[in-house]
């Protein structure tokens, strides 16, 4: 009876912590408050494998509380209004392309408006970069000053 009572015992802890996992937060690759004036750029590049991917994002207004977003990554153009209330207060980028090989989540890059100081007219944000199960790097970091949207 001790066995049969150590084993379901030993089932339950086990069941708990596996739902746990599931219900764990991210472990990010990089997160990072920023603060960005009106079209001042800020510049990613990412390293996986031999590919590097660049993925830069500026705000350009500030309107009905709302901040007008210009992201581009691997080319492709965002347009998107980050909001400082909870559901539309971050944005999601997947970074590579999905692997059949993976049952978890994909990479992405996710930037989040935090704060708007309109004394200083700079917007605070913080960016998270999740990278699942899959391998890449940060090899440029960093503000670009202001300038036309395909620059960088």
């Amino acid at each position: 009876m001790k066995i049969f009572t150590l084993f379901s015992l030993s089932a339950i802890l086990s069941a708990i912590l596996g739902v746990s996992m599931l219900f764990a937060p991210p472990v990010w690759k990089a997160e990072r408050f920023i603060e960005l004036n009106k079209d001042e750029f800020y510049l990613l590049t990412l390293q996986a494998r031999e590919a590097a991917k660049t993925l830069f994002f500026r705000w350009t207004l500030l309107k009905n509380e709302g901040l007008v977003m210009h992201l581009n990554y691997d080319s492709f153009p965002h347009q998107f209004i980050l909001y400082q209330d909870y559901q539309r207060r971050c944005y999601k980028v997947p970074l590579l392309k999905p692997e059949q090989k993976y049952y978890s989540e994909e990479p992405f890059f996710m930037l989040c408006f935090k704060d708007y100081h309109r004394t200083k007219k700079v917007a605070t944000l913080k960016y998270y970069l999740y990278q699942g199960n899959r391998d890449f790097n940060i090899i440029d970091e960093r503000k670009v000053p202001n300038g036309g949207f395909s620059a960088h």
